[in-house]
């Protein structure tokens, strides 16, 4: 860890706990919090920021109103059910809106937002992506992945969902356990392609709040084992009480890996918010980490049968799909042999650290 990246811990952790900001943040610090994304704990919120968090909120709202106008419960996840338990909420940055609501009303709900000017957007399965008054939307039909599933929790917490508050404004939130479970599995998504230090201070705040070792032993390690999130929840959560000042109080996570605490904080500070940090190169890495978990040719022939557009058009060139993939790869790599090389080890330290942790 450099320098400025145990500055910027150290300013977090003063932020959070003791409710001190410096007078300055040095420039390089300043750069490290924006690509993680937390540049908001660390300065007073300006008011652009606020002015950004009231629209959030506005737009929030008016998507609330408008659901339960129709009888349609609905439950927000991350977002504000996440900034509930920070000292400072608006220091928290703001993305999407994602929210989810019943299975048999999912199809209500599109209608509904077809009809009140929410321009639809891509659709990956999991979610439909929407855009309102510059305000980005995702209704979520599941929130996890199979290989990981928590939906039975999500769905019993919406018919149980309660009232979050943040400065005036009030929202519906899955219950405490339905939302750390979220919280969590948004950590495990985002390790693949690049996890940063705004999942893990969700995380860790969450954990402030909720998990100590009573809920944790009471319902919390039995659901989350459950889910294959058990090593991630107890490995994230002592890198936060070893970096970023987490309480001592909490033990559930004295047991972890020390030297897997050590890989998991050096792969969230190399990635960034969302992998920013990496710029393409994380592209390699996810294709280092996919050609370990399906072998090198069941990848390629996969890709290429993807990418070859003379293969969509005639279907008997499928056995040369695979060869296809590999000259592709020659084409785009050339000239970057150095860089490939280095993306290629963080892809496999990568790989390492999910099989370490049970993902």
């Amino acid at each position: 860890m450099s320098s400025t990246e145990q500055t910027l811990l150290n300013l977090i952790s003063d932020s959070l706990w003791r409710g001190t900001l410096p007078e300055t943040v040095p420039s390089e610090v300043l750069s490290e919090a924006q690509q993680q994304a937390v540049a908001g704990l660390i300065q007073p919120v300006s008011y652009r920021q606020m002015m950004s968090f009231v629209q959030y909120c506005f737009e929030e709202t008016e998507l609330i109103d408008l659901l339960e106008r129709e009888g349609i419960p609905l439950a927000i996840l991350k977002g504000c059910a996440a900034a509930v338990y920070y000292p400072t909420p608006t220091g928290r940055a703001f993305g999407d809106i994602d929210f989810v609501v019943p299975p048999e009303r999912f199809a209500d709900t599109v209608r509904l937002l077809a009809e009140n000017e929410y321009v639809r957007g891509a659709d990956d399965g999991r979610h439909i992506s929407y855009e309102r008054n510059d305000i980005h939307f995702e209704l979520h039909r599941r929130f996890s992945h199979v290989d990981a599933d928590i939906e039975r929790y999500i769905q019993d917490g919406i018919a149980k969902r309660e009232t979050g508050r943040i400065e005036g404004h009030t929202f519906p939130m899955l219950p405490p356990l339905a939302n750390g479970l979220v919280l969590l599995y948004h950590l495990r998504s985002h390790l693949k392609s690049g996890l940063g230090l705004r999942q893990v201070i969700d995380w860790m705040m969450y954990c402030d709040k909720v998990l100590d070792d009573a809920f944790w032993m009471d319902v919390f390690e039995a659901a989350a084992d459950e889910a294959g999130l058990k090593s991630l929840a107890i490995t994230t959560t002592a890198l936060c009480k070893k970096y970023i000042g987490l309480k001592s109080s909490i033990t559930w996570c004295c047991d972890a890996d020390d030297a897997l605490v050590d890989l998991l904080l050096e792969s969230l500070m190399s990635s960034g918010n969302f992998g920013r940090k990496q710029g393409k190169g994380r592209n390699v890495e996810r294709i280092t980490t996919a050609i370990k978990r399906e072998g090198l040719f069941r990848y390629l022939q996969r890709a290429g049968e993807y990418n070859w557009k003379a293969y969509h058009r005639h279907p008997r060139l499928r056995p040369l799909c695979w060869l296809y993939q590999i000259f592709r790869y020659a084409r785009r790599g050339k000239g970057r042999v150095r860089k490939l090389r280095d993306d290629v080890a963080r892809g496999n330290a990568r790989y390492d650290l999910l099989r370490k942790l049970g993902i």
